[in-house]
């Protein structure tokens, strides 16, 4: 069963809208390929999306960086502006994300995890960092633990 959004013009299944997303993401590759910011031992990288109240939601990993993205359903379309902020909830809590418009993609909410990508050595240790993320995200947060009390403290001894 495949879910369709809107991305400018044209209708696409989820999975098609996240490639898309990670084929701009190798087209400015291109662009940065060389510069010290460019870890060459990463790939681009669409990790862990999944639907969440009618956003694809996951994890890109680019040579120079690594966000939680956000595509945007047919609602925050309306409401999103390139270069705003759009506050998005989710079961472990409220998390901001930067409103873009990526070249040959359209608008897209960002969450910066890592600015630079130096320390990750290699592919597969960047995908389970952003594998551990796009997991975190939908687990609920875990109300804090009421601190212990004795017997004695509880009946005032």
């Amino acid at each position: 069963k495949h879910k369709f959004m809107v991305i400018g013009a044209a209708t696409l299944s989820d999975d098609d809208a996240v490639q898309r997303l990670a084929n701009g993401y190798r087209r400015a590759a291109l662009k940065v390929k060389g510069l010290p910011i460019y870890n060459p031992t990463l790939a681009v990288e669409a990790v862990g999306f999944r639907e969440h109240e009618g956003r694809q939601v996951g994890v890109i990993v680019t040579p120079w960086f690594m966000n939680l993205t956000i595509l945007p359903s047919a609602a925050d379309l309306e409401s999103w502006v390139d270069g705003g902020t759009t506050r998005i909830g989710f079961p472990s809590g409220l998390y901001d994300f930067v409103v873009s418009d990526l070249h040959g993609v359209g608008l897209i909410g960002t969450c910066s995890l890592f600015s630079t990508m130096t320390e990750f050595t290699d592919h597969e240790a960047a995908q389970v960092a952003a594998k551990a993320v796009a997991d975190e995200l939908f687990q609920a947060e875990q109300p804090a633990a009421p601190p212990a009390v004795s017997r004695r403290q509880l009946f005032g001894g």
